[in-house]
């Protein structure tokens, strides 16, 4: 019975102590459930403040590659990029008449400087045209105090003397004669050739707006002269007619030429934007504009795909589908590698390109001065070894680039190198390719000096009339004539620049 009552008292013991255990259990699986809620919500909460992390860091970088682009893009000059030079501005320490073009005063003085030839003319010049029947002598003597048995003393003053003059033309009646009535006398008064060559050369070349123009022609002549714009624009449209089989000349010059430079600007038309493409040898130059860019005014023109010489640009991708050879020039890769020697100090690679580039047009110039027409070819080998040895750098030390921004810039400078390498190089395996393509932008310089004082085009016409004079007026002056003489020469029906 002891042992019953034992046994009883243990199990209810034991059922007691199960219940509490299984509280315990209850109670713990309880905190496992609210530890795993818990749980579940921090590593959501570290995998959402992961993500916030992930582009807080990628906004970051983002922002960083932007701080780079626009400190990239402030620092930018004529030195750096393509910007031309009337972009770099310098603040003047002090204002004055030359604020407007940001010039700072020096401490030079007014005109000439020490060492610089002088250009006034010499008394022996004046002779050699008196001489040579070039000028008119008008001779004037005067009596001054001194020793009569002294030598003449001569002096000479300069002049210009502009007065209009009006010719009369009488034409008879006479039924044996079979001529008409010539067409340039079809109203009863006419301009000159003078007149109109003076016009064509001032309005075009010089960029001298119609309105000034006008008022030029007005003020020479003592107001006798009062010519409209419209008139002006005539003379400009007669030319431009006149000029066809010339400017055919000019073509066919460009087309008969080893290499052409040739590169594209902007100017304006109305509100939308205008192509000027140039095409340019040492000899002539041939201007044509359009209202795109690309391959399709490229075929328009239609020089480039039947040409077979060697073809200079600005990098142009566009060109390499023309011609038989292609040059790259090399003071655009030498602003592109100044980008890169300016923005990241501790690559070296870029200065050692830019050196060894221009010490070998250096090189060049000084060989052709001797008559030498390209480098030995050991001195070709070393020269693309030397190249390619930089290039190897150029790999290394780009790795080392933080900025992603500088670092593709880098890369892609290094990747044109290796890839136009050729292009870069074929200055030093033929003297008559140009180191660079400066003449295509000295050529086509004058049309932003048109944009810029005499503002746009108004019609297309007007800028193909402008453009086949400038071919005319820039193609006299590479070939050392008076462009007032060869207008004049348009004027009169010659053709020229027929070799």
């Amino acid at each position: 019975m002891m042992t019953s009552n034992y046994y009883n008292k243990l199990y209810n013991d034991y059922e007691k102590t199960q219940e509490k255990l299984d509280a315990v259990l209850d109670e713990l699986s309880s905190i496992r459930k609210e530890h795993k809620k818990e749980l579940n919500n921090l590593n959501a909460t570290i995998k959402e403040l992961n993500k916030k992390l992930d582009d807080a860091n990628k906004l970051n970088k983002k922002l960083q590659n932007e701080i780079d682009r626009l400190k990239n893009q402030n620092n930018k000059n004529s030195s750096n990029s393509s910007k031309p030079s009337s972009t770099d501005i310098v603040k003047p320490k002090k204002t004055g008449a030359n604020l407007y073009n940001y010039r700072v005063k020096s401490d030079r003085k007014v005109g000439g400087q020490l060492g610089h030839t002088g250009h006034n003319l010499s008394k022996k010049k004046i002779e050699d045209l008196i001489n040579n029947k070039k000028v008119e002598v008008r001779i004037f003597k005067h009596t001054i105090k001194g020793n009569p048995r002294q030598n003449k003393k001569v002096k000479y003053v300069i002049g210009i003397d502009i007065k209009p003059y009006i010719e009369k033309h009488i034409f008879k009646y006479d039924e044996n004669f079979k001529d008409t009535l010539p067409q340039q006398f079809y109203t009863d008064v006419t301009y000159d050739n003078s007149i109109k060559a003076l016009s064509v050369e001032l309005g075009s070349y010089n960029v001298v707006a119609y309105d000034r123009l006008s008022d030029f022609f007005n003020v020479i002549t003592n107001g006798i002269l009062n010519i409209s714009n419209g008139t002006l624009v005539n003379f400009n449209k007669e030319f431009s007619v006149k000029s066809k089989k010339t400017v055919e000349n000019i073509t066919n010059n460009i087309m008969n030429s080893k290499n052409l430079n040739t590169d594209e600007t902007t100017t304006k038309f109305g509100n939308k934007n205008i192509f000027v493409r140039n095409y340019s040898t040492d000899t002539d130059v041939l201007y044509k504009p359009h209202l795109h860019k690309g391959h399709k005014p490229i075929l328009e023109d239609n020089i480039l795909p039947v040409y077979c010489g060697g073809i200079m640009g600005d990098h142009d991708t566009t060109l390499y589908s023309y011609g038989t050879k292609r040059y790259e020039c090399n003071i655009h890769l030498g602003r592109y590698l100044e980008e890169i020697i300016q923005n990241i100090k501790y690559i070296t690679w870029a200065k050692q390109m830019k050196r060894f580039i221009f010490e070998l047009n250096k090189d060049r110039k000084d060989y052709i001065k001797k008559g030498l027409d390209k480098f030995s070819q050991k001195q070709i080998i070393d020269i693309e070894n030397r190249y390619d040895e930089i290039l190897k750098l150029a790999i290394k030390e780009n790795g080392t680039i933080k900025s992603t921004y500088y670092k593709e810039k880098a890369n892609a400078l290094y990747r044109r190198l290796k890839k136009y390498k050729e292009n870069h190089l074929f200055f030093i395996k033929d003297f008559s390719v140009r180191f660079d393509n400066n003449i295509s932008e000295q050529d086509l310089r004058v049309y932003k000096i048109k944009t810029k004082v005499s503002g746009c085009f108004r019609s297309t016409n007007g800028a193909e009339y402008y453009s086949n004079i400038l071919s005319i007026i820039k193609t006299s002056i590479k070939r050392q004539i008076n462009p007032y003489d060869a207008i004049c020469k348009i004027f009169n029906n010659e053709e020229l620049f027929a070799n």
